[in-house]
């Protein structure tokens, strides 16, 4: 490919996922295809924001332009506020589930959930800022985590609801095997979760 306008994710996309998912960029958007999400685009861009389901849906990352692949692997990561909490069964699964809506924008490349251990010696440390961390040119979009009943972000999902406090949602999509697809329109699996001071 080795061009400013075709590339891939470079991760292979699960069968569910694999007709709705769109890359935007400034000159618009374009779907992507097959199991690496092949993608042509209309004009060069330094940063591209995918989306689920097409133009208008919900942002899931914003991936910084590398040629040949952009090397997404899966992994979703959203600040924003979570607007309510269902916990439901299902018949394939063992325990209770929870979902979480959440209203938010994707978080910048290079933003985690706390300083790795090669950040040591980058002293002084920052202080955490939840609004510095989301990309705030991209409008909010509704989001929906799943978490299993023994996730210990769970108490954590409570309070911020509760609270109304910023949280970062860290996880991926759902694998095929799950079958979570089956249940939910958009069906991320909740890793780990960060919550903010007010």
């Amino acid at each position: 490919m080795n061009d400013q306008l075709s590339g891939q994710l470079g991760w292979e996309i699960p069968a569910y996922a694999r007709d709705v998912l769109w890359l935007e960029s400034e000159s618009g958007a374009v779907k992507l295809e097959g199991k690496q999400g092949l993608f042509t685009l209309e004009a060069p861009a330094q940063m591209l924001t995918l989306r689920w389901g097409g133009t208008e849906g919900p942002a899931l990352a914003q991936l910084p332009w590398k040629v040949d692949s952009l090397e997404w692997d899966g992994v979703v990561r959203i600040g924003g506020y979570i607007d309510s909490l269902h916990i439901t069964e299902l018949d394939d699964l063992p325990a209770p589930i929870t979902i979480l809506q959440v209203g938010g924008q994707p978080l910048k490349p290079g933003v985690d959930a706390f300083l790795g251990g090669g950040t040591r010696k980058s002293v002084p440390y920052p202080t955490a800022n939840f609004f510095e961390g989301v990309v705030d040119e991209i409008d909010e979009t509704i989001t929906m985590w799943m978490a299993l009943e023994d996730s210990p972000a769970l108490p954590l999902a409570q309070d911020a609801l509760v609270s109304k406090l910023g949280v970062y949602l860290f996880g991926r999509l759902a694998e095929q095997e799950a079958g979570w697809h089956e249940y939910f329109a958009l069906p991320l699996a909740l890793e780990g979760m960060t919550v903010f001071a007010p």
